[in-house]
C-alpha cells in the first residue's frame, strides 16, 4: 500500500517529515516543563535525529513541486536507515509510518574497519554471550570504571563499564604517543542494562564481575557485596584487539567485508542564504538540546524549555516558508533566522539539601586511556522544587571530583528523597552516599 493509501490523501509525505520534526520538539518540551520528568536517554534520542535530518528537510521543503513528494519519501526512508531503534523512535513519533517504513534489518554483529579487522557491535546479554566474555577476558579480576545510572519513563537503566584483562596474548604491544611499545591496558566492557529492578554499588568494593542469565533475566555481582539485576542487557566489547580473541576469529570467518549498503539520501537540491541560515539555526539549537541528553550535567544551564517554545511548529514552520514563491519565499526564512536565533544558557545550581528527585547519576574511577590521564568524578542531576510550592521543579546538577567515598542503592531512584550536605559528605537517605573529596 502507497503513501496516499495510508494517509487517506489528509497528510503528505513532506507533511509526516515535517511533523516528526514539530512531534520530536512537543515530547521534548514535555520532558523539561518539570524536571521531574526529565528523560536524558529519550531527550538525546529525539534531538539527534536532527542532526542529519535538518538540512534534507529544508531542501525538501524548498524543492519543485513536482519533486517534494518523491524526495521527502527517501528522507524518511534515509532517516529509518540508522537501525531498529532509530526506526522504532519514528513509528514511535507517528504510528502510521509503522505500516510504510521497511522492516529494520537487524544490526551485524561484527563489521570491519578500513584495515578489514573485524570489531563487534552491541550483542545482546544471552547466556552464549556471558560464555564467549568468559573465555576472552577475566571478569574476576576486572573492575568497574564507570557506572551511569538513569530513570525513564520505561524503567531504569543502567550503563556499567568494567575493565577487563584479557585471557588472550596481543600480538604486539601498544605504541604510545613518545615512540615506545608498552602491554595494553584492561579492555572496556560496556554493558547497558534495562528494566533494572536492583542496584547495590560501593566503589570501595569494585573489583571483581560475576555475570549470569537466568529465566528471571540477567545479574552481575560486584566485589564481595554489590548487585545488579536486570530484565535484558547488551554489551560492546570496546577492546580494540577484540579481532585476536576467540569470539573476534570466530566473526572474522563469516564476517563480510565491505559495509551494508543504507538508503540513498535525499538529492541535493540548493538552498538560498535564508533558507540554509534558518535550517542551520534550527541545527544549532538541537544540537544544544542533545547535548543535554548526552551530557546530562549540562542540562540545568541549557534553557531547553525556551529552545523548545521557540521551537514549537517548526517542521510546519519549514513547510510553509518553502511553499512561498520568490520574495514572500524569502521573508518567510527570515522571520525563521529572527525566531530561531541563539538563546543565553541558563544560571545553573548545585543539589541543594531538602526533597530531591534523582534523574541522571555517573560514578567514574580515574584511569588512563591513550595516554591521558581521566580524573575521577561523581554527577548528579535531580529535580529539585523552587520556593512556590505550585510552580514545576527545576533541575539542578554538580560535578563532585576526586570522591572519597560513593554507595548508591536503587531506593535512590525510588521516590523523592531528602539531601542532606554536611560536612563535606553528601547522603540521600543512606540510599546515595558521597564523601566529595579524596
Amino acid at each position: 500500500m502507497g503513501w496516499w493509501g495510508i494517509l487517506g490523501g489528509v497528510r503528505s509525505p513532506l507533511d509526516t517529515f515535517a511533523g516528526l520534526l514539530d512531534r520530536s520538539v512537543q515530547e521534548i518540551e514535555v520532558l523539561v516543563a518539570d524536571a521531574r520528568a526529565f528523560d536524558a536517554s529519550r531527550i538525546r534520542d529525539l534531538a539527534d535525529i536532527w542532526d542529519n535530518n535538518t538540512m534534507p528537510l529544508a531542501r525538501v521543503a524548498c524543492a519543485g513541486r513536482p519533486f517534494r513528494a518523491r524526495r521527502a519519501r527517501t528522507g524518511l526512508l534515509w532517516m529509518a536507515g540508522l537501525g531498529a531503534a532509530r526506526r522504532a523512535l519514528m513509528v514511535g513519533l507517528d504510528p502510521a509510518l509503522d505500516r510504510e517504513l521497511p522492516a529494520a534489518a537487524p544490526g551485524p554483529p561484527a563489521y570491519r574497519d578500513f584495515q578489514a579487522r573485524v570489531h563487534p557491535g552491541s550483542l545482546p546479554l544471552t547466556a552464549q554471550i556471558i560464555a564467549d566474555l568468559l573465555t576472552d577476558y577475566d571478569l574476576a579480576c576486572a573492575g568497574v570504571r564507570s557506572l551511569v545510572v538513569l530513570p525513564s519513563r520505561t524503567g531504569l537503566r543502567v550503563d556499567l563499564t568494567v575493565a577487563a584483562p584479557r585471557r588472550f596474548v596481543p600480538g604486539t604491544g601498544r605504541a604510545t604517543r613518545d615512540g615506545a611499545e608498552r602491554p595494553w591496558p584492561a579492555a572496556p566492557l560496556r554493558f547497558t542494562f534495562t528494566d533494572v529492578d536492583d542496584l547495590r554499588f560501593d566503589a570501595a568494593d569494585r573489583l571483581g564481575i560475576g555475570v549470569s542469565a537466568g529465566e528471571a533475566g540477567l545479574t552481575v555481582e560486584i566485589g564481595q557485596g554489590g548487585i545488579l539485576r536486570a530484565a535484558t542487557a547488551s554489551v560492546w566489547p570496546d577492546d580494540p584487539l577484540w579481532y585476536e580473541s576467540t569470539a573476534g576469529r570466530a566473526a572474522d570467518a563469516v564476517t563480510p567485508f565491505g559495509r551494508p549498503d543504507r538508503p540513498k539520501a535525499v538529492p541535493t537540491s540548493s538552498l538560498t542564504s535564508r533558507q540554509e541560515d534558518a535550517a542551520l539555526a534550527l541545527h544549532d539549537l538541537m544540537i544544544r538540546v542533545r547535548l543535554a541528553g548526552s551530557y546530562p550535567a549540562f542540562a540545568a544551564i541549557i534553557p531547553i524549555r525556551e529552545i523548545c517554545s521557540a521551537l514549537a511548529g517548526a517542521g510546519s514552520a519549514i513547510r510553509a516558508a518553502g511553499a512561498k514563491r520568490g520574495t514572500a519565499r524569502e521573508e518567510a526564512f527570515t522571520d525563521l533566522v529572527r525566531r530561531w536565533q541563539p538563546i543565553p544558557r541558563a544560571a545553573g545550581t548545585p543539589v541543594p539539601s531538602g526533597p530531591a528527585l534523582l534523574r541522571y547519576l555517573r560514578y567514574s574511577e580515574p584511569y588512563d586511556d591513550d595516554d591521558v590521564h581521566r580524573e575521577g568524578a561523581v554527577v548528579l542531576v535531580a529535580a529539585v522544587p523552587g520556593t512556590d510550592p505550585t510552580a514545576p521543579w527545576r533541575l539542578a546538577s554538580e560535578e563532585l571530583p576526586h570522591p572519597a567515598t560513593f554507595r548508591v542503592t536503587t531506593a535512590a531512584f525510588d521516590r523523592v528523597q531528602d539531601v542532606r550536605r554536611e560536612a563535606g559528605t553528601l547522603t540521600m537517605n543512606e540510599a546515595l552516599v558521597i564523601q566529595e573529596t579524596r
